[in-house]
């Protein structure tokens, strides 16, 4: 399985990220982070320590890319990939791996966490943002894993419940 996943990782600039699938998908946001998971699960802490970079260097505003195409990062319509993000910035520091210390640009990795959970809570330019009165995260439609546009598929706009679970636990990070 590991031989099979080095199929999958890429070299993006100085860092690297994940094909989401041949032959279709690029990188996507959401797919990279999850399956970082599976490569520390493998053994594959450099990789995936290079992966954090990549994307830490990209997040804006509480935002992460949910695809990749070439240098064009625009496309941030995903609400789940940077509280991914988080999920694997906590299993990252749990193989030994300092945040504070891993730096993407002019910002640790730590600090790019903060960005992410100040935007949720404060709203992102996209529209994502915490509702004050129950502090759960909504998210607009077509944001979360299930991001086909309606009336194709389902909208999931509101308050997903796999978005409020990675959310607290990125407040617990």
């Amino acid at each position: 399985l590991k031989n099979s996943l080095e199929n999958f990782i890429v070299q993006r600039g100085s860092g690297k990220t994940v094909i989401a699938g041949y032959p279709w998908f690029l990188d996507w946001g959401r797919d990279t982070l999850i399956v970082a998971r599976g490569m520390l699960a493998a053994g594959m802490v450099e990789e995936v320590r290079d992966l954090v970079g990549t994307f830490a260097a990209l997040e804006e505003n509480g935002t992460l890319p949910n695809s990749l195409r070439g240098d064009d990062a625009t496309n941030r319509d995903t609400s789940d990939a940077p509280l991914w993000f988080g999920v694997v910035c906590g299993e990252l520091a749990a193989n030994g791996v300092d945040l504070a210390k891993l730096f993407a640009g002019k910002r640790s990795v730590a600090e790019v966490l903060q960005s992410i959970a100040t935007h949720y809570r404060d709203g992102t330019p996209n529209g994502i943002r915490m509702d004050s009165a129950s502090g759960l995260i909504w998210s607009p439609t077509h944001f979360t894993w299930m991001d086909t546009n309606h009336p194709a598929g389902s909208p999931r706009e509101g308050f997903p419940v796999e978005i409020q679970a990675l959310w607290m636990r990125l407040l617990r990070q």
